[in-house]
């Protein structure tokens, strides 16, 4: 899987419409099941078609449906068994097949606590299934048993259909919310702009945006092969991208003097240029496919820049305490949206820092 490809138009709709097409997808596995249950005549196979519906509902990314393949069709096997033992021992005690399956209940929803919420889920809904079987009829049990892992099947047969990416949703949503940054960056601290602007309900619909991003490390990390260790730390980035612009802010239209002084610097003004640059730098590396790493190098110029006009300051006897907070989250921002790029280019671009990868890429079949 290349890392870096550009992302095509087509990639960009169905990312667009992903709930949709989850949606038909849902509707399209239901109505091929349902029709071959009426054609089949098949009593009883509505089990398959309950449990298809409970697998595939919350899981549309083709990493989720992959890495959890084993843990659906362990727990449709463990509640089945579970499930036929229950009734063996029916046979010859009612009390003893009623802890059974409380015991067997109990393990299967403390499990749905830990890492292996979807095998409990089947080891209990098989369970109940199977469990409700009349008295002594064995094969009716089976016959059920056999249904709930024929659903389970479905499920993942209908999820693999041009399945979609999390990896690649992620992407595109990451550099839908760097877009976003830019323009409040330029709404906010651009000179023609005399007063504060009322934003603060869409820098609210941004963090949650950014917070939203995590639902896709687990996947995306199937997928890509990179650990979920360095989605997590390019989010945790992202994240303190947004802080430190939101605090910027804040000391920018502290006060009116504090403003001007700003304004007056033309090592601050000259940010108003490079961040919506190393931004849209960003977008480019992340859905276009462009490798170039020259950004880093202006973002630690100017890093450097604003360290010597703090001295300066500070000789000169500048007592605005908001400029020197606003020159300092300035520098925080460069080192940020630095480090940002420096982490995007390696684990998209360089196969080389193997430490990044759950398997060494150079091992993979081409």
């Amino acid at each position: 899987m290349q890392l870096g490809n550009k992302i095509s138009n087509l990639e960009r709709l169905l990312c667009k419409y992903s709930r949709w097409i989850h949606a038909a997808r849902i509707s399209l596995a239901f109505l091929t099941t349902f029709v071959a249950i009426r054609y089949f005549k098949l009593d009883g196979a509505s089990y398959a078609l309950i449990t298809m519906l409970i697998v595939m509902g919350p899981q549309p990314y083709w990493g989720n449906v992959s890495s959890r393949a084993v843990q659906r069709t362990f727990g449709t096997v463990i509640g089945a068994l579970s499930g036929l033992a229950g009734l063996y021992m029916e046979i010859y005690s009612f009390p003893a097949m009623l802890a059974w399956s409380a015991v067997t209940m109990f393990i299967a929803g403390y499990l749905t606590l830990g890492k292996h919420p979807y095998m409990a889920l089947l080891i209990g809904a098989t369970l109940a299934v199977v469990s409700c079987a009349p008295p002594n009829d064995m094969e009716s049990a089976i016959t059920r048993s056999i249904y709930v892992l024929a659903g389970s099947v479905l499920a993942m047969l209908f999820t693999s259909i041009y399945p979609q990416r999390a990896y690649t949703d992620m992407r595109i949503k990451f550099s839908e919310s760097l877009g976003k940054l830019s323009e409040l960056y330029e709404a906010y601290f651009s000179p023609r702009v005399l007063e504060r602007p009322s934003l603060e309900d869409k820098l609210k619909d941004e963090l949650d945006t950014v917070i939203k991003l995590r639902n896709y490390v687990s996947a995306a990390s199937n997928e890509s092969n990179l650990k979920p260790e360095v989605f997590n730390s390019l989010q945790t980035l992202h994240r303190n991208l947004f802080t430190t612009m939101s605090l910027m802010i804040d000391a920018y239209w502290a006060s009116h003097e504090s403003h001007k002084l700003i304004e007056s610097e033309p090592a601050l003004r000259d940010l108003n240029r490079l961040i919506p640059q190393a931004l849209e730098s960003l977008q480019n590396k992340l859905c276009n496919g462009i490798s170039d790493n020259q950004i880093s190098g202006e973002l630690r110029q100017k890093a450097n820049d604003l360290k010597e006009l703090v001295l300066k300051s500070i000789d000169g006897k500048v007592s605005e305490t908001q400029f020197y907070a606003f020159v300092w989250l300035s520098l925080q921002m460069l080192r940020q949206l630095t480090d940002l790029n420096d982490e995007l280019h390696a684990a998209l671009y360089q196969k080389g820092h193997r430490h990044l990868f759950l398997k060494d890429p150079s091992a993979e079949p081409k």
